[in-house]
């Protein structure tokens, strides 16, 4: 993957960014990155070779002398000092803030290598004493039967495209009403059993774009899956309803009332029976009804600070005291509390697509086909006829079918619809349920990622405040800091809580098929509002005083600018706000990342809003549907897999396909 060029700028990086008594040297950093990059499926490597590029030749040259050489030639002192300050400095902008996201690859090259772990005192799964060596086992679920074409063309009643967690459900409901569908998925089976715990390994298999995915100015990064079973293979299985009794959703306004003056009309009480019925599907229960009973409690002991602060906080200030918070039901079979929620279940024990609805579709006929891009979709008049397809190994396919339903997720299935020549309102109305991490060291040993990676919450109406936890190597790449000052944090791996805070935006963002950079930055278009960062600060503010109150000694938020909140300075959510006003003054000054994408192909009657009405059919086709997250005319605030699920079962049940 690397070029000999390429390999010695990285490696004259990694001999810098990593300062401390290293475990592994910059040459076996270097060919972990390069091993990783030739795992990885995505255009956006060739962004990293003009990064590379403009580190190794143009950086140096916008210096004064003595910087004047190619990167890789300059002292490691010369390297650290051009790296602090064009990259890390608090005054970059631009381009180069963009440039210092590198540095996620080399933390990914170190703490991805488990011969790093001891260093963080990390334990891997197998070596904790929680567990009895015959309970990580597999639970033995049979492999799936996928189908090969044996031809150049197929034949079916119903084509859907996307096996996430709205295509899924239409399949298998569809197929039960005795239709002909085919299912078609543009990434890999990957059984859950052949799932590991080497992070970098499961993100270039399970992730949309190897999780390179992000916004076009880069100030985001979108988490998506791209395998059968979609985005429910590598999320937390968190279930939330919409106005969910569990959630203060009276504080938000209401979802279904506020999409209907947008002009997408859902009858309510059909769409509670659907969350029923998939509630039921996915055995779906309280944390501690879901997880294996061998075992001792799963959600951690970062889900117990969480709660524990919030609790000494909301007892100190009577008009939070109405807030609520708890742990998260969630779609599990006999959970175990690994911490790898986000890298596959190599245990079977999560309920996603790939162990439910899939095997319930192909059980009734449905045949699913992996590793099947659809091109476009072939139009009549005002009919789909059929889907042009390219197989994994350049095959062409041709899938002809009496209805098309388009399940791809928010962005690709804009982008589809685009392709085929449809661009009425698509990619408008595009939101998100966007994310941030805050870190919070303790004096004593925690060992957060002994449980699971998201457990509990705090609902405060403007945002949800997550616990969340990750494994090294995704814990180095969110961490901030750089140099030596990393290096030290990821020693104190064990004494870190972290949490998130989750806020649903404003549906002011666009997905564009074409554009200059589209192949190096993707087709997402956002920025996000000040309200929505506002209300973001406000989050991060609150979730540092919980942190405080559990006991933690220091707050890091994960901001440009390397920044440590301490109790004695910041001892009131109004002198954290403060603080954090003036750090944070526009979103690229912090990390931003999401797996909730909305919108894109909005729900609406009025053809002047949507891109399908409130039967999920495309305005001017008889047979072409959309059901996806990419439906959504506004954010709903919550976690989102149930409610698509719900919707999809809705969808199929209106006997209009």
């Amino acid at each position: 993957m690397l070029s000999p060029q390429e390999r010695r700028t990285v490696e004259s990086f990694a001999d810098a960014f990593i300062e401390g008594p290293a475990v592994i040297d910059p040459a076996e950093v270097t060919a972990n990155i390069d091993a990783h990059l030739d795992r990885v499926s995505s255009k956006r490597t060739q962004s990293l070779r003009l990064v590379l590029f403009v580190i190794e030749h143009v950086l140096p040259r916008w210096s004064l002398w003595p910087f004047r050489k190619p990167f890789s030639k300059l002292t490691r002192e010369a390297r650290k000092a051009l790296i602090t300050k064009h990259l890390q400095n608090a005054k970059s902008t631009g381009l180069l803030r963009d440039l210092s996201r590198i540095r996620t690859l080399f933390a990914l090259g170190y703490y991805g290598d488990s011969r790093t772990h001891p260093s963080t005192n990390y334990i891997p799964v197998e070596q904790r004493a929680r567990y009895q060596p015959d309970k990580l086992q597999p639970l033995g679920l049979p492999r799936l039967p996928m189908h090969t074409p044996t031809g150049p063309e197929i034949t079916t009643e119903v084509c859907v495209i996307g096996s996430g967690a709205a295509g899924a459900v239409v399949a298998a409901a569809l197929a039960q009403q005795n239709r002909q569908v085919v299912l078609l998925e543009e990434g890999a089976y990957v059984p859950a059993a052949a799932s590991t715990h080497k992070e970098a390994e499961m993100v270039a298999k399970l992730y949309k774009e190897s999780g390179l995915q992000a916004t076009v100015d880069l100030d985001m990064a979108v988490l998506q899956g791209r395998c059968v079973g979609g985005s429910t293979v590598i999320n937390n299985a968190i279930c939330f309803r919409l106005n969910d009794p569990r959630l203060n959703h009276t504080a938000r306004p209401d979802t279904l009332q506020t999409w209907a003056q947008l002009g997408a009309h859902l009858d309510g009480t059909r769409l509670t029976e659907s969350f029923n019925q998939v509630e039921q599907a996915l055995h779906v229960g309280d944390l501690h009804e879901v997880q294996d009973q061998a075992v001792p409690p799963i959600e951690g002991n970062n889900a117990r600070l969480l709660l524990q602060g919030w609790s000494n906080v909301a007892s100190q200030d009577s008009n939070l005291s109405h807030w609520k918070s708890g742990l998260f039901r969630k779609n599990y079979n006999r959970c175990l509390g690994c911490g790898h929620c986000n890298f596959g279940c190599p245990y079977e024990r999560k309920l996603s697509m790939l162990e439910t609805y899939i095997p319930a579709a192909i059980a009734a006929g449905a045949r699913v086909v992996p590793g099947c891009h659809a091109n476009k979709i072939q139009l009549g008049s005002n009919r789909a006829t059929s889907v042009e397809c390219t197989l994994r190994d350049g095959t062409p396919l041709m899938v002809k079918a009496r209805s098309v339903v388009v399940a791809c997720g928010a962005i690709g299935s804009s982008i589809l619809l685009m392709k085929s020549g449809i661009t009425r309102n698509v990619g408008s109305r595009f939101s998100f349920n966007a994310g941030t991490p805050v870190f919070a060291r303790f004096p004593q040993r925690i060992q957060s990622f002994d449980g699971l990676q998201m457990a509990a919450y705090v609902d405060l109406g403007e945002c949800l405040l997550e616990s969340l936890f990750y494994p090294p190597m995704s814990f180095a790449i969110s961490l901030p800091g750089w140099f030596a000052k990393h290096f030290q944090r990821m020693h104190a791996y064990d004494q870190f809580a972290c949490g998130g805070v989750l806020i649903g935006t404003a549906a002011n963002g666009r997905i564009k098929r074409t554009g200059l950079f589209r192949d190096l930055n993707g087709p997402i278009d956002y920025e996000m509002t000040a309200a929505d960062l506002q209300r973001m600060k406000r989050g991060i503010a609150r979730l540092a005083q919980v942190f405080f109150a559990a006991g933690a000694e220091v707050v890091i938020p994960a901001t440009f600018v390397d920044t440590e909140l301490l109790p004695e300075e910041h001892p009131t959510f109004e002198a954290l706000l403060a603080a954090l006003d003036k750090l944070i003054k526009k979103p690229e000054d912090l990390t931003l990342s999401s797996a909730h994408p909305q919108g894109g192909n909005p729900m609406s009657d009025d053809p002047k809003i949507g891109v399908l009405n409130s039967q999920f059919r495309v305005h001017g086709y008889e047979n072409l549907f959309v059901c996806d997250a990419s439906i959504f005319p506004t954010t709903i605030h919550i976690n989102p897999q149930l409610t698509i699920m719900a919707l999809a079962h809705y969808f199929a049940h209106l006997g209009v396909v």
